[in-house]
């Protein structure tokens, strides 16, 4: 089977390209700082039928003071410091589809400390998400954690749970906070 192509090599050109960038960064409130947003706009092309769509892409990232209890044997631990939260919005022109988040968060800089022995506990784990682009969401993932220096082989389970508001027309996080319980 031959196939053919409509365009000459070079002519189209595939790839994403900068539209957008330098919204302010502001604190949203004394816990949440957020950063800047970039919007990204990629070309695809269906060469079969000669069709081809802009998808949006648009990232925003927010560090964010959680703190928390997560209570069980052999001790309770209380965590606290600041999360990485990281969006990218994601439009389908293709399917019409809502558009998409894809939220990472990474809770290497929150550490526990032992309500009893003082010991420091430590998390080094990071989460990615899908969700559905909502004005306000509220996301809850499990994460591990262990004693510092110790084996992460047998890690106890904390919950970190993140109220998230985004801008729906404009495609970014707008606010959120944080908060670490027992699972």
């Amino acid at each position: 089977m031959r196939t053919l192509s409509l365009f000459k090599p070079g002519a189209l050109s595939l790839g994403a390209a900068i539209v957008a960038s330098a919204v302010s960064v502001s604190p949203v409130n004394a816990q949440t700082t957020l950063t800047t947003s970039t919007t990204t706009l990629t070309a695809s092309s269906t060469l079969a039928t000669s069709t081809s769509s802009l998808t949006t892409t648009t990232a925003t990232g927010a560090t964010v003071l959680v703190k928390g209890i997560v209570s069980g044997a052999p001790e309770s631990v209380v965590f606290a410091g600041l999360a990485q939260l990281s969006t990218d919005v994601v439009t389908d022109p293709d399917f019409g589809s809502p558009p998409i988040v894809v939220l990472s968060i990474d809770l290497g800089g929150v550490t526990g400390v032992g309500a009893l022995t003082r010991t420091k506990y430590v998390i080094a784990d990071e989460m990615v998400l899908q969700r559905t682009l909502a004005a306000a969401d509220t996301v809850t993932a499990t994460f591990p954690f262990h004693p510092s220096g110790s084996s992460a082989l047998s890690p106890r389970l904390g919950s970190a749970s993140f109220s998230l508001s985004f801008d729906v027309i404009g495609l970014k996080l707008t606010g959120a906070s944080g908060a670490i319980a027992s699972p």
